[in-house]
């Protein structure tokens, strides 16, 4: 513990890298806007590296850190949030126990609800930032089509975000799961922002989403012109291909 919250059943939120990078994306967009309080670092020797070794992590001012979760409260507004958030996932073999010690931490607290972020694969490019959840409340469903959100009628949700649910409705506390549908195959802002959208509406949040956009914006130009260098490359190359001598 960094220092004890003020906070009155709070719901948490988690966002750990995923499908797409959307639960981690959203959730620190949302932590960058309400500028919650960070209260609690959890450590654990199942939050490894992305090559899945034990060690530190270097950052680009050459300082280094050990990899963790952070805790942020916020009590601004009711409800009150506590967000989750992290440079990685706990390995196979630990996401359990790590998702234990979130969970009793949380309920410490009173928390009576769980939302976990994270992604939803989709080879369709028009419904990448559409939503989908999961939840084991069925008298959310109503709600949710309010709010258009999709219902996941099948499939799994597999790492952190997958087993924390389970266990949370194991613990018998309201459990959801928001997907933001994305191609998985970079940091997909667009998801996110659907996700935010939709959990700005759950819990009454008012989030400026001004700097998502022009991040989006960035994001989509920067894939333009990849696009066009490789397709310019794939030109040239197809050119000097037709100009050499072919042989049987």
């Amino acid at each position: 513990m960094l220092v004890e919250p003020k906070l009155e059943r709070p719901v948490l939120i988690q966002g750990l890298p995923g499908l797409g990078y959307v639960g981690k994306i959203a959730v620190n967009y949302l932590v960058d806007e309400l500028k919650p309080l960070r209260f609690a670092e959890l450590y654990s020797t199942y939050l490894i590296l992305a090559d899945g070794s034990t060690g530190i992590q270097i950052k680009e001012d050459g300082t280094y850190f050990l990899p963790k979760l952070e805790f942020y409260a916020y009590n601004q507004d009711k409800p009150n949030i506590i967000f989750l958030t992290g440079d990685t996932q706990p390995s196979t073999t630990g996401q359990y126990e790590v998702a234990a010690n979130v969970l009793d931490l949380a309920q410490k607290y009173g928390c009576g609800r769980i939302i976990a972020v994270g992604g939803f694969q989709t080879p369709v490019e028009r419904e990448v930032g559409q939503v989908y959840a999961v939840s084991n409340r069925p008298d959310l469903w109503d709600e949710f089509e309010e709010m258009g959100v999709n219902m996941t009628r099948s499939g799994a949700i597999t790492g952190a975000c997958g087993v924390i649910l389970g266990l949370a409705d194991q613990r018998k506390l309201d459990s959801v799961g928001l997907l933001g549908a994305t191609r998985g195959e970079y940091p997909d802002m667009h998801a996110a922002k659907g996700t935010v959208q939709v959990l700005s509406r759950m819990l009454g949040l008012k989030v400026d989403l001004k700097k998502m956009d022009k991040e989006i914006e960035e994001m989509r130009s920067k894939l333009e012109s990849l696009r066009r260098i490789q397709a310019e490359a794939y030109r040239q190359v197809k050119k000097e291909m037709e100009k050499r001598p072919f042989y049987v």
